[in-house]
């Protein structure tokens, strides 16, 4: 059975601090959990959870127990866990080593080892080049704004919906939403990497200018390591540049000043 996951935490440490999560046949879990850190103003205006809130929730070991015994009341279904962007493998993560007993670290492990991130389906799915928000897709189904308020449950929510909604309309129906998020006159200049197996799709304002600067892989890989702190230059790798561009494209210019979108291709039989 599929399951839609939710999570907001403390800001720089990823301490979980509220998850939610439904179930495709709409059963629902909620809790919020305390960090025993102090929020900071940007997570109190972003979530609506207050210090006070988080203080009297309970501990992260009673809530992430409660949700494996959640999870559990279907015996002989495996759970299929589905998130909304990168960000919640770190929270995960991050909570998973500082889990404290069997069922604690059990639900957090599994959901670590086969969590799925739908964002880059849905990207594929409308034909754009680089992520697009759960609440822009979410209203775009509506028909109508609607403002998200991070709260965990109703992003899980959200989700649920949005994956119900795709698995209805076709690429072809939805092939027009979106615009601001493809490419201008559909100009993309593509550098095929055989070397790694990966193609990397660059652009900006001025496709001309991009072309002319990276010619190959070498070129945009040189270039990048610029970008990398001296400290850090003599260690890397051209395989981490990869992940480096995949940062970029979330980031939007923290490498470099056109966005990257990363899309694997297949092997060569060779």
């Amino acid at each position: 059975m599929n399951y839609f996951i939710d999570f907001e935490a403390t800001q720089f440490s990823n301490d979980i601090i509220s998850i939610g999560c439904v179930r495709e046949n709409g059963d629902q879990f909620y809790s919020l959990v305390n960090p025993h850190k102090k929020l900071t103003e940007f997570i109190i205006n972003l979530t609506g959870i207050t210090n006070e809130l988080v203080q009297q929730a309970p501990e992260a070991e009673e809530v992430f127990s409660n949700f494996f015994d959640w999870c559990n009341e279907y015996p002989n279904d495996t759970p299929v866990f589905y998130c909304y962007g990168g960000t919640d493998f770190s929270f995960v993560k991050h909570n998973f080593g500082k889990a404290k007993n069997f069922k604690e670290k059990s639900i957090l492990g599994y959901m670590f080892a086969g969590l799925r991130d739908y964002a880059p389906y849905v990207q594929n799915h409308f034909g754009l080049v680089k992520l697009v928000g759960l609440s822009k897709v979410y209203n775009y189904y509506q028909n109508k704004e609607n403002i998200q308020t991070h709260n965990a449950l109703d992003d899980a929510m959200m989700l649920k919906y949005i994956y119900e909604q795709i698995n209805i309309h076709s690429q072809k129906e939805d092939a027009n939403a979106f615009p601001e998020y493809k490419v201008n006159n559909g100009q993309i200049t593509e550098i095929k990497l055989n070397k790694f197996n990966y193609t990397i799709t660059v652009f900006d304002g001025d496709t001309n200018q991009i072309i002319n600067k990276f010619k190959n892989f070498d070129e945009a890989v040189a270039w990048v390591k610029t970008k990398i702190s001296r400290k850090e230059r003599s260690n890397v790798i051209d395989k981490n540049i990869i992940k480096r561009i995949k940062k970029a494209n979330n980031k939007h210019s923290q490498y470099c000043k056109c966005y990257w979108t990363i899309m694997e291709v297949m092997k060569n039989a060779e």
